[in-house]
């Protein structure tokens, strides 16, 4: 039994290092009331109005201190990831370089890497409170449903390009000439593989629906960037954004900028998991909630985030 047993152990041990730490592990939340809920929302509604910032993190690790130190709230986050396909069919309309850059100018579209918000406990169900986006609270899914009907409008767009595309490459082919016209049909076939590969059709009346899957470690995002269009992810509220996830999944990779996606799998490793051990977060980072501060209007702003 003896052996038995120390076999088991050492399965067990690698089986934990088969993955990143898990940035939920170990980390409880409290739970609440219906009551409750509604004065953490009028608490954070409150700090929102006094924003003016454009980063969400510093909003979500603001609002996150705020519930904690006043109310005792152990929240969540909830992340949501959105990925290369996504920025590049939809936000830039599968347009690249100068083409994407002014696009995005003359469509006012504002592309999201990522976006973030703390989750409390209420009843056993969580509850996303993001008064900067929503009118009150929601559930996770329901949050994330909300979050993908920018992409569908933007996928239902891009389809009635594509069938605007169609539509005059077609008229342009029975009006070609013979040796111009096998340049028109190569254009309706790349617009027809473009609409197959996006997981739309010719009926404009398709409906579209995006869902993200639920993942716990954000290196599950970073091997998915041509596969999907978004994921979400649930953390304890000491994490600040995604630097800090790709830090627990990988250390520090010196030669990788991991404000972006870890696309190279030599760093999807074990060795790799092992060393993001190191960056578990347990605790408040202090220098990071103050430099939260800048997305206060400057007239409101403390000069701490003790004094928030």
């Amino acid at each position: 039994m003896k052996k038995l047993f120390t076999f088991a152990s050492v399965f067990l041990s690698t089986s934990i290092l088969a993955a990143p730490v898990s940035p939920i592990e170990g980390f409880y939340t409290t739970n609440h009331t219906e009551y409750e809920l509604e004065q953490f929302w009028d608490e954070i509604s409150s700090i929102n109005r006094k924003m003016e910032g454009d980063d969400c993190f510093k909003r979500a690790s603001i609002w996150s201190y705020k519930l904690d130190r006043k109310y005792g709230v152990k929240s969540k986050k909830v992340f949501m990831h959105y990925t290369d396909k996504f920025n590049h069919e939809l936000d830039d309309q599968g347009r690249s370089g100068v083409g994407a850059f002014f696009g995005r100018i003359f469509s006012s579209n504002d592309g999201w890497d990522f976006h973030v918000a703390p989750a409390v406990e209420v009843n056993g169900v969580d509850y996303v409170i993001d008064p900067h986006l929503v009118s009150s609270p929601r559930t996770t899914e329901s949050w994330v449903e909300y979050l993908t009907e920018r992409g569908e409008r933007l996928l239902k767009k891009r389809q009635y390009d594509l069938l605007d595309d169609l539509k005059k490459y077609r008229s342009q082919l029975r009006r070609a000439s013979r040796s111009r016209a096998s340049r028109y049909q190569a254009k309706i076939v790349e617009a027809q593989n473009t609409l197959k590969r996006l997981g739309l059709t010719e009926d404009p009346n398709q409906k579209v629906d995006i869902k993200c899957q639920k993942i716990t470690h954000i290196m599950e995002f970073d091997r998915a960037q041509q596969d999907a269009w978004c994921f979400y992810q649930e953390t304890s509220m000491y994490y600040h954004g995604p630097l800090e996830l790709r830090f627990l999944n990988y250390g520090s990779i010196s030669s990788w900028d991991q404000r972006r996606p870890v696309t190279d799998l030599q760093y999807h490793t074990e060795d790799y998991f092992s060393a993001g051990r190191n960056y578990v977060q347990t605790d408040w980072d202090y220098d990071k909630l103050d430099d939260s501060l800048d997305e206060y209007k400057v007239n409101s702003r403390p000069k701490t985030i003790h004094g928030i």
